[in-house]
């Protein structure tokens, strides 16, 4: 079955219900999980090359994030790290797959997009972008959110 497992958590209940998924499929293959956070980054004012970059989170939140997540995973007798990265909300899904590769995962676990109204139209789907671009099984969590 899986033997590495990446988990992308956002502090959404979708992220919730990724950890949760995550924890017993680890439990059941004897996966290790390394859990993932990017901190998603803004252009503001003037586009990419003219424009500037600003974080939509604290850094502090990220990492408390993901350092319960991992705890969580710890406690129940999984082996898991995690990492949190930064990057355009446009990258998230390259980023989530160049991660995958780097690590060997063999499986990468996320939420489905949450975007609403126009954000649906403006920002691209995480998920599906990892789904369309991912060498490995992608495993999308709908949860109870």
């Amino acid at each position: 079955m899986y033997k590495k497992i990446l988990a992308a958590v956002d502090g959404s209940e979708y992220g919730t219900a990724v950890l949760d998924t995550v924890a017993s499929l680890a439990k059941l293959s004897g996966a290790s999980v390394h859990v993932i956070h990017i901190r998603p980054d803004q252009v503001v004012a003037g586009g990419i090359t003219a424009g500037v970059v600003v974080s939509t989170e604290e850094a502090d939140e990220s990492r408390t994030l993901v350092n319960e997540a991992v705890d969580r995973l710890r406690s129940e007798g999984i082996t898991a790290e995690g990492e949190v990265d930064e990057g355009l909300r446009e990258e998230l899904a390259a980023i989530l797959v160049e991660r995958a590769e780097a690590l060997g995962s063999d499986l990468i676990a996320v939420g489905p997009g949450h975007y609403r109204g126009i954000s649906a139209f403006l920002h691209a789907s995480v998920s599906s972008g990892v789904a369309k671009h991912a060498p490995v099984s992608v495993l999308l969590v709908r949860g109870q959110a």
